[in-house]
């Protein structure tokens, strides 16, 4: 069994990370012993130094350091600001200068609390989604220990029910019983490394990841509206960047043609914001391979369309690209691939037939009011994992 090395409620899979977990703690140590964190800028400074890299940590445990030093700072902020108004309120009847001065502080400490809480919230979400990796990888290589002991107990079992047990002979069966029992349909069972996170929130459909790129998060589905994992986290905490989430109209199980998939672009990249990069042909060539796990099936898909378009608001009769989801018939279908090659960015066929099954990755693009970047991506045969 492989071996796991802790320092306090952190985990290491490796020897070498591990003591580069052991180095920052001595780093860490070091810094608290020669300055007061509490004193006025020195945590600014620190922060600043650690994202300049003039401070270097190597594991998690730095960016735990980090994140507890982002805390401190937005707790000083909203001092400073109480503060500021404070004194507003008993400098009000004084000189007009002062008055502005304090004016042109509170100012500054908005707006620079403005761009730090920004930062702040990015590197929140980029730590919520490695931990939710991790604990898709840990749910897994746990699941798959447990499985073994399983499969190994079951087949003792069996064997010892088949030496104990005494044939029935055929047509002994009992009044009102079948010679042979009814098909049972089991229930399909979750993936291994979806279990924990299903458990933690049952809205989870599902994993996407482009490799090669940032993009690699669970994937939502709200059974009440669309607008909900616009802006909550994946435990359901308001939050900016929301999730990526499959369109509610969607089934996954009984697989519909086309899988709408929605994401915000974020101007860290996070999300979809990375899928602005799709604008570029060369990168389009060289990142088409999605990985999209549903919890039930491993499937990859590749992108074989970049397309802009907009979100159309009135009742004209026009293509709107999230309103597919299924082919009614050949000529539906047709129907979809024309509108498709008139949305492409490149010039290249669109690689489309009939009873091909579909994933629709789609972001916000600001070239027009109301605009749309959706990448169409069709399914692999044969790519699924072991």
């Amino acid at each position: 069994m492989k071996k796991i090395y802790r320092i306090g409620r952190f985990q290491f899979d490796s020897y070498s990370e591990y003591k580069k977990g052991l180095a920052d703690v001595r780093k860490i140590k070091c810094i608290s012993d020669e300055v007061d964190i509490n004193e006025q800028g020195v945590a600014l400074r620190l922060y600043t130094l650690i994202r300049q890299k003039d401070i270097k940590f190597q594991s998690v445990i730095g960016e735990d350091y980090l994140l507890y030093l982002s805390d401190l700072l937005a707790d000083d902020y909203k001092e400073l600001a109480d503060e500021g108004f404070e004194n507003l309120a008993v400098e009000r009847g004084g000189a007009p200068r002062k008055i502005a001065g304090i004016l042109c502080i509170i100012a500054a400490i908005l707006c620079f609390g403005y761009f730090f809480g920004n930062e702040y919230m990015s590197y929140r979400k980029t730590r919520e989604m490695k931990e939710l990796q991790q604990s898709k990888e840990t749910s897994r290589a746990t699941r798959y220990i447990s499985d073994y002991v399983k499969r190994s107990l079951e087949e003792v079992s069996e064997e010892q029910e088949a030496s104990d047990s005494t044939a029935v002979p055929e047509g002994n069966a009992q009044p009102g019983q079948s010679e042979e029992p009814e098909a049972v349909e089991e229930p399909r069972e979750i993936l291994p490394e979806y279990v924990g996170l299903h458990t933690q929130n049952p809205d989870l459909v599902g994993w996407i990841k482009i490799p090669g790129t940032e993009i690699d998060y669970p994937v939502m589905q709200s059974v009440d509206s669309n607008e909900f994992y616009l802006q909550h986290n994946f435990n359901k905490e308001e939050d900016k960047n929301g999730c990526i989430f499959l369109d509610m109209r969607n089934n996954y199980v009984n697989r519909d043609d086309n899988l709408m998939i929605y994401g915000h672009n974020m101007r860290s990249g996070m999300m979809f914001g990375g899928l602005q990069e799709y604008l570029d042909e060369t990168y389009w060539k060289n990142h088409k391979r999605i990985q999209f796990h549903t919890l039930y099936d491993r499937e990859e898909y590749d992108i074989i369309a970049v397309c802009l378009a907009k979100v159309e608001y009135q009742d004209e009769d026009v293509f709107r690209y999230y309103n597919f989801l299924n082919a009614e018939d050949e000529a539906a279908f047709a129907e979809y691939k024309r509108n498709i090659e008139e949305l492409k960015v490149y010039q290249d066929e669109v690689d489309l037939n009939y009873g091909d099954k579909l994933i629709t990755l789609s972001t916000c693009n600001y070239y027009i009011e109301d605009g749309r970047l959706f990448l169409v991506a069709k399914r692999v045969d044969g790519a699924d994992e072991p």
